[in-house]
């Protein structure tokens, strides 16, 4: 489902409509900010077009990584890498834990600030394929790469 589409629908769900509505707002205010100020073109070219360019190529190379390759199977271990995150790629790819995506898939309803604990209890389980585990983005595209 493509973001815009995401968050229109998400005003339908009670769960989301809260955090839809602070995302709404701030983007209205930050566009009502810029127009005011004179520089109405400022909210398209420095939030609209790179979401609409540069954020979908490095949304899609994030869940190749996250994804490709793998079999469908209910075990999530075998349909999740797990890419561990160096400052970087918190700031670009993976913001608000989104690359703990092993922890996320084994269960959804965690929140995003716990799923870095819960990484570290799979861990500590054994329940985390070390195969199937990479050190960055660049060593699974490496990986990847190689055939």
């Amino acid at each position: 489902m493509e973001e815009p589409q995401g968050l229109l629908f998400a005003f339908r769900s009670p769960q989301a409509r809260p955090i839809a509505l602070r995302i709404a707002v701030w983007q209205l205010a930050l566009f009502t900010a810029f127009a005011l100020a004179g520089y109405p073109l400022v909210w398209p070219l420095l939030w609209l077009a790179p979401w609409m360019t540069g954020w979908r190529v490095i949304n899609r190379l994030r869940a190749i990584a996250e994804h490709g390759g793998m079999q469908q199977s209910a075990d999530r271990r075998l349909t999740t890498h797990h890419v561990r995150q160096g400052f970087w790629a918190r700031f670009w790819m993976v913001p608000f834990n989104t690359g703990w995506h092993l922890a996320h898939h084994v269960d959804i309803g965690v929140p995003f600030a716990h799923l870095p604990r819960l990484h570290r209890e799979l861990a500590e389980a054994g329940w985390i394929a070390a195969d199937l585990e990479y050190p960055s983005y660049r060593a699974f595209w490496r990986r990847a790469s190689a055939g």
